[in-house]
């Protein structure tokens, strides 16, 4: 792996290989787990599948890449996307990380629809979600045990449109 240079952007996305995985288990918050808890076996399971992006930065101390974040989805044979979970390195997300690794996801898959289900006290997560262009909670939140849920649905029409709300605001100002 190359070091970002003059010119070159200090940030890069690709698909996960299985050495990342040892960096991957030191990121302990993410959107399936936010309280700190690992993961199991479902990021070795994603990456079998081909479901599993990493953002990776370009450090200038060390003079190497390291993983900043990931990301893991499913995509049905109806081309709705589940985003599963993401993730960022620190003790909090860093929503920037996120943003960009679930807007590139969209980006680069461009799924008909997308979904993701997001423990309703889990503030941070949600308000990152509300702030992605075209995700919108879906309906009342459900409880299974021993939390409710937040329904999150995003489709290319609600992202234009939310797009278009944007660009209109802020002409009125």
């Amino acid at each position: 792996m190359g070091q970002a240079g003059r010119g070159e952007l200090a940030f890069r996305m690709r698909s996960a290989e299985p050495e990342d995985l040892k960096a991957l288990a030191e990121i302990r918050v993410s959107l399936a787990h936010p309280e700190a808890r690992t993961r199991g076996s479902g990021l070795r399971t994603a990456l079998q599948r081909g479901e599993l992006m990493v953002l990776e930065r370009s450090d200038p101390r060390e003079k190497a890449w390291v993983i900043g974040g990931f990301i893991e989805w499913h995509m049905r044979v109806d081309d709705t996307m589940t985003l599963r979970d993401v993730g960022s390195v620190g003790e909090v997300p860093h929503a920037g990380i996120v943003k960009h690794l679930v807007g590139e996801l969209l980006r680069s898959l461009a799924p008909a629809a997308a979904t993701s289900v997001v423990r309703r006290d889990a503030e941070l997560w949600n308000r990152i979600l509300a702030e992605i262009a075209g995700f919108f909670i879906d309906g009342p939140p459900e409880y299974r045990r021993p939390h409710y849920y937040n329904i999150w649905k995003w489709s290319p029409e609600s992202a234009r449109q939310a797009v278009r709300e944007s660009r209109r605001g802020r002409g009125r100002r």
